[in-house]
C-alpha cells in the first residue's frame, strides 16, 4: 500500500509542477487529498482487480465542487435517497440531497477507482 501511495504522490507532484493554477490542477489536488485521507484511515476497499478509495465529508465536497466546473450533475433517485452525481471516467462523486425518507440531506462521497489488474493481485 505504501508503494501505491508513493506512486500517486509522485504522479501528482509531477503534474502539479506547473506553476499556473488551473481547474485541472485544483481537481488533481482534491483527488490527491482524498486518496491520502483514505490511505491514512486504512479505508481502501480491495475488490480484486480494482481498488476503491471512498472519500467522504469535506474532502469529497471539495472534489465534487471542483468537478462542477467541467462535469454536469445527473440527478438519481434510488432506495438510499436522491443524489446529484458527477461521474468522471470510472470514478464518481455524489451529493446526497434527500435521504430514503425524503428528508433534506447534505452528504458527499467520492469513489475513486483504480484498476490494478492481475499483476498486483495478492
Amino acid at each position: 500500500m505504501r508503494r501505491l501511495s508513493s506512486l500517486v504522490i509522485l504522479f501528482l507532484i509531477a503534474v502539479s509542477a506547473d506553476a499556473q493554477i488551473s481547474s485541472r490542477t485544483m481537481t488533481l489536488s482534491a483527488i490527491n487529498d482524498c486518496v491520502k485521507d483514505v490511505i491514512a484511515a486504512n479505508s481502501v476497499e480491495d475488490n480484486g482487480n480494482v481498488l476503491i478509495f471512498p472519500c467522504t465529508a469535506a474532502r469529497a465536497k471539495a472534489l465534487y465542487n471542483f468537478l462542477g466546473q467541467k462535469i454536469r450533475t445527473d440527478v438519481v433517485q434510488d432506495r438510499n435517497g436522491k443524489f446529484e452525481n458527477r461521474p468522471f471516467g470510472n470514478n464518481a462523486c455524489y451529493h446526497r440531497i434527500e435521504d430514503q425518507n425524503g428528508k433534506s440531506a447534505d452528504e458527499f462521497r467520492c469513489d475513486l477507482v483504480m484498476t490494478v489488474g492481475d499483476e498486483l493481485k495478492d
